[in-house]
C-alpha cells in the first residue's frame, strides 16, 4: 500500500521561506541525490499475539534535477525509489484480561516503490507579478498505483509585500492487494479506486524587514475505497472531507551569518470525527567561514489528535463502520530533528536526523482510557549531495 512519508517531506522544507515570498526566475541548473533510512522501533513483545515484533524499515533514494527552460519557465523534477521490509499491525483488540494487544502480520513484508514528479513553473514579472506552475506525479508499486496532477499559482501585490497563493491537486489511485487469497477484504479491494481533490488558498504578508506572516486554509475530498485491506475488520466510510487552517511566521535575526525563527501552527478536522493540532518551531542558523557556508536547523514539533468516530477495539455490529488502525486513535507525538548543510562553490552536502515518539499519554489533556500499543516510534537519517552545473 502507498505509504505517506510526511516526515521526509518536512525534511526538505526545514529551512524554506514562506510560500509567497517572491523570487526572480531561477537561473541555476542543479542535480542532487539523497539517501534516507526510515526505521520503526520494534513493537513490545509482551503486547503482540505472535513472535513477530520487527516493524517497517524503508530505504529511500531520491534523484533530483532542476533547470531553466525556454523563456520564463523553470523545471523541478524528482525520481524516487524506495524498498520496504518488516511487519505491520493488522489489528488491535482487547484480550481476555481487558488489555489492549496487537496482532502483527505473520510474514515479513517486502515491497518497492517508484515515484516520478515533474513540476514546471512559469514566472511573470511584467504587467502581472507572480507564478503559475503545474504538477505531474506518478507512483507505482506491486499493490498500488497512483497518478496526480495539479496546478498552483501566486500573485504579488503591494510592491511584493503581499502575496496571494492557491493550488489545486487531483489524484486517482488503484489498489491491487498482494496475496488476495488470504482474506475476503483483499479480494474485495482488488481493482478498487480512490480519488481525491485538494484545494489550498493562502496569503503572506511582509510586516517589516525582519518579519513575514502567512495564513491559509485547505480542503480535501476523498472518495472511493478508503479502508485498509491488510487490516482485520477494517470498514471505513467511502467518503472523507478534510479541513485545515494554518499559520506561519518567520522572523529574521542578525546572528552569525543570519538566522530565522520559524513558528508554524495547523488545525485540522475531518468528517470522520478527528480533530488535530500541530505546533512546530525551528531555528535556521547560517554560518560563514571564507568560501564555505553552513546552515544548522534544529526543530521541534508537537502533534495531538482525537480518535475517529468509528475507532474501536471491540467487534462492531454488522453494517457498522469500525477500525482499530492506530492512526485513527487518540494520541500525541513529539518529533525532534536537526538539519545541517555545508556549501563550497557549486557543491553542497546536507544531513538530517529525526526522532519521532508517539503515545496516548502524550495527549497531555483528555488522555484516553484505552491503550494504543501499535503506535509507532521511528527515526529517519538522511544524507544528500547537490552540484550546481550553472
Amino acid at each position: 500500500m502507498k505509504k505517506t512519508m510526511n516526515s521526509l517531506a518536512a525534511l526538505a522544507a526545514a529551512a524554506a521561506p514562506l510560500a509567497g515570498q517572491a523570487e526572480p526566475v531561477p537561473t541555476e541548473q542543479a542535480v542532487s541525490y539523497r539517501f534516507s533510512q526510515y526505521q520503526e522501533a520494534d513493537i513490545p513483545e509482551s503486547r503482540t499475539f505472535s513472535d513477530e515484533t520487527a516493524r517497517y524499515s524503508i530505504d529511500i533514494h531520491q534523484l533530483g534535477y532542476r533547470r531553466p527552460l525556454a523563456g520564463q519557465w523553470y523545471l523541478n523534477s524528482e525520481l524516487q525509489y524506495e524498498t520496504m521490509s518488516g511487519a505491520s499491525p493488522m489489528q488491535t483488540y482487547k484480550n481476555s484480561e481487558g488489555q489492549s494487544a496487537v496482532l502483527m502480520s505473520g510474514a515479513s513484508i517486502d515491497e518497492s516503490r517508484i515515484d516520478l514528479k515533474l513540476a514546471p513553473t512559469r514566472y511573470f514579472e511584467d504587467s502581472v507579478d507572480g507564478t503559475l506552475g503545474g504538477l505531474l506525479a506518478i507512483s507505482t508499486e506491486n499493490d498500488y498505483d497512483s497518478v496526480a496532477v495539479g496546478a498552483e499559482g501566486s500573485l504579488n501585490l503591494m510592491n511584493k509585500h503581499t502575496t496571494l497563493m492557491g493550488s489545486l491537486t487531483l489524484s486517482y489511485d488503484v489498489l491491487a492487494p498482494t496475496d488476495e487469497f488470504l482474506s475476503e477484504a483483499r479480494r474485495r479491494a482488488d481493482g478498487r479506486v480512490k480519488r481525491s481533490v485538494s484545494l489550498y488558498e493562502g496569503v503572506s504578508q511582509v510586516i517589516n524587514k525582519n518579519l513575514a506572516l502567512q495564513i491559509g486554509a485547505g480542503f480535501t475530498r476523498l472518495s472511493g475505497y478508503l479502508s485498509d485491506p491488510y487490516k482485520l475488520d477494517d470498514h471505513r466510510p467511502g467518503e472523507r472531507s478534510q479541513y485545515l487552517i494554518d499559520a506561519r511566521a518567520r522572523h529574521y535575526f542578525a546572528v552569525g551569518g543570519g538566522a530565522a525563527l520559524h513558528l508554524d501552527y495547523r488545525f485540522y478536522t475531518d468528517s470522520w470525527g478527528i480533530y488535530s493540532n500541530t505546533l512546530e518551531t525551528r531555528w535556521a542558523q547560517a554560518l560563514n567561514a571564507g568560501r564555505f557556508s553552513f546552515k544548522l536547523t534544529p526543530s521541534l514539533r508537537y502533534y495531538r489528535q482525537t480518535q475517529a468516530s468509528f475507532y474501536r477495539l471491540t467487534p462492531a455490529e454488522a453494517g457498522e463502520y469500525s477500525s482499530s488502525d492506530y492512526r485513527l486513535s487518540s494520541y500525541g507525538a513529539f518529533n525532534v530533528g536537526l538539519t545541517a548543510s555545508a556549501g563550497y562553490g557549486r557543491w553542497q552536502i546536507s544531513g538530517d536526523i529525526q526522532q519521532y515518539m508517539s503515545s496516548e499519554d502524550m495527549m497531555l489533556l483528555q488522555t484516553p482510557d484505552d491503550e494504543a500499543p501499535a503506535l509507532v516510534d521511528y527515526s529517519i537519517v538522511s544524507l544528500g549531495i547537490e552540484y550546481k552545473t550553472l
